[in-house]
């Protein structure tokens, strides 16, 4: 009888291995929330630098979110065929160098465009990343997984205001920026050595050392290595990947209902930690304090 590797992670208590897959998955949303939040936290300064008006600052802000919806939804999609694993890696090496290019940018029209391909590369290390995380969790801890992952993004949003505050006085915003260049290019080299790939793209997918891999990840897992390939059936691929679904019968209404709820939320959060500390700065307050109230918030 051959057996179900998922079913079995799936019902089985969680190993150390796979709570250490969650904390890397956290540590990359961590940095996703770094790289895409520290515009909010620089653009005082950068605003100053070059006297921007406040429709080039909105650019400059816009940009990484865009990136990050386009990455999303043209980025993502890519780890079916090519893997999580290397979509991640990918995304990081994009992330990793346009934050280094944005520190050596001369003018706001190629930092937008930096943070534009920043913000691509977050949107796919966001996707893939939550989706490892899910499934390397049992049945039991997935909930809190997927918890732990949501909170590793404000976690790296309010790294970058604390970072900010203490370097943009003494180095320039220009740190800020190389700083989160060279943390991404860390976790870049943490996740060649460390991460591992889906175990249900091995399975579906059947790419070379299929088998080795897996049962190199199962075994540290402190699960039985398996003796050959397990039977992927049709029915498991079919079912993945098929988006009309969300839209059949009253399921319709009711997914458009959810992302334009979740749409207006993460607007509304995104407009006030973006904004928060520039206007605060152009009332009267400090940079400082400018920049502490967007850490609170």
């Amino acid at each position: 009888m051959e057996r179900d590797v998922l079913s079995e992670i799936n019902h089985n208590n969680m190993s150390r291995y796979q709570w250490f897959i969650i904390l890397i998955c956290i540590c990359l949303n961590i940095i996703d929330g770094f790289d895409v939040m520290v515009m909010a936290f620089t653009a005082p300064s950068v605003s100053a630098e070059w006297s921007l008006s406040g429709a080039q600052i909105g650019l400059l802000l816009s940009s990484g979110l865009f990136g990050m919806a386009a990455g999303s939804i043209f980025l993502a999609p890519l780890a079916d065929k090519i893997g999580r694993r290397l979509l991640i890696l990918v995304c990081l090496v994009i992330a990793g160098l346009s934050m280094l290019g944005c520190a050596l940018v001369q003018s706001h029209g190629m930092l937008a465009a930096l943070r534009f391909i920043t913000g691509i590369g977050v949107g796919g290390i966001l996707a893939s990343s939550n989706v490892l995380a899910s499934e390397y969790a049992n049945a039991r801890w997935r909930s809190l997984a997927v918890s732990l992952m949501s909170t590793g993004y404000g976690i790296g949003a309010t790294l970058g205001g604390v970072l900010s505050l203490a370097l943009i006085e003494h180095l320039g915003w220009r740190s800020i920026f190389f700083a989160g260049g060279i943390t991404t290019i860390v976790m870049l080299l943490i996740s060649v050595w460390l991460l591992p790939e889906s175990l249900d793209y091995l399975l579906a997918k059947r790419p070379k050392q299929a088998l080795e891999r897996i049962n190199t990840t199962v075994n540290r897992m402190g699960l039985t290595a398996l003796k050959a390939l397990p039977y992927y059936g049709q029915n498991n691929q079919k079912n993945t990947g098929d988006i009309g679904k969300l839209f059949s019968g009253q399921q319709g209404f009711q997914t458009l209902c959810l992302w334009f709820a979740f749409f207006l939320v993460m607007f509304g959060f995104y407009f006030v930690m973006s904004w928060t500390p520039k206007i605060l700065i152009s009332m009267g307050m400090s940079p400082e304090q400018g920049v502490s109230t967007g850490i609170l918030i």
